[in-house]
């Protein structure tokens, strides 16, 4: 769904901030969005821009000029495979999935209020065959902002809802290539450990949380790291990463989990395999890790080598 490009409010009696008035006055959006929204210069209070704490007067006239389609992601070139029901794409390391507020969902302006996401791009440009008005915007499965690597999207309801289906039965097998920090004892593991989001907000592994499985497999160790592949066999948020964290090893770069510092998560989604949930044809599509794991690797393992 698509608003108007743009709509005219008139200030009550009772002085009251302007994201406080337009977050009241407006359905399905946070507080931090209408703030976002204002920063970014698309409200007007008697013609002239204003900050978010501007205090209204009786009568004054509010103007909010929502968003339109924009992108500047190249959509095409990050997408590895299509068909007419579904898209894999190559996501890199620092692209956000969606939106943070869920108001997008209903609103579609809302993704084109802050940063640009992989739904942005998407619903500024889509694919051919996709329906913008499906659920989340064909949304199956995410990947973590920093993380890179195979994420694949539907292009409409039906094969949307078949694939969640695998995914909640566990019929999809992902890998991941991960650069641990410390070298992990056993060459392979199971880590089966509870995670939840305890007081705060934080993602942790808790005996409160919901059952969370990863098994892994360390490939080689050098100077206080190692490089591993890592089969999460379910999909809890921040599952790998606080797994590896539990486990005392967490992904260099997770600044979260304690993890050492680099220039991103060293975390990637490296294949995905699947039988098609219509034809029952078996499917796999693979993505080496990108130039900046090599490099990763060699910078840190040769900096401990120099001590």
């Amino acid at each position: 769904m698509q608003r108007e490009n743009k709509q005219i409010f008139t200030a009550p009696s009772g002085a009251q901030r302007l994201d406080s008035f337009l977050t009241d006055s407006i359905d399905g959006y946070t507080r931090g969005i209408i703030q976002n929204l204002i920063k970014n210069g698309g409200v007007f209070v008697n013609g002239k821009l204003r900050k978010p704490s501007w205090v209204l007067a009786e009568g004054d006239n509010i103007e909010v000029i929502w968003p339109q389609a924009k992108n500047t992601i190249n959509l095409k070139g990050l997408i590895i495979f299509e068909n007419k029901d579904f898209f894999v794409i190559n996501k890199p390391a620092g692209l956000l999935v969606h939106p943070q507020s869920p108001a997008w969902e209903n609103e579609h302006s809302i993704a084109f209020a802050g940063d640009e996401t992989l739904i942005s791009a998407v619903l500024a440009n889509p694919p051919k065959n996709f329906d913008v008005n499906a659920p989340r915007a064909g949304l199956v499965h995410r990947l973590d902002r920093e993380t890179s690597g195979v994420m694949l999207m539907a292009k409409n309801q039906k094969f949307q809802e078949a694939m969640q289906n695998l995914f909640t039965a566990r019929k999809v097998n992902k890998t991941y290539d991960a650069i641990c920090c410390g070298q992990i004892p056993d060459d392979t593991g199971t880590i089966n450990v509870p995670i939840g989001r305890l007081s705060g907000g934080k993602i942790k592994a808790s005996d409160l949380g919901r059952e969370a499985i990863t098994d892994y497999k360390v490939l080689k160790r050098k100077s206080g790291f190692s490089y591993a592949e890592l089969y999460p066999r379910t999909g809890r948020t921040n599952q790998l990463r606080v797994h590896m964290s539990w486990l005392g090893y967490p992904v260099l770069g997770d600044w979260l989990y304690k993890g050492a510092t680099a220039p991103r998560l060293m975390l990637h989604a490296k294949k995905l395999e699947f039988k098609h949930p219509f034809t029952n044809k078996p499917l796999k599509f693979e993505i080496q890790p990108p130039a900046d794991f090599a490099k990763a690797w060699k910078k840190h393992t040769e900096k401990s080598v120099g001590g």
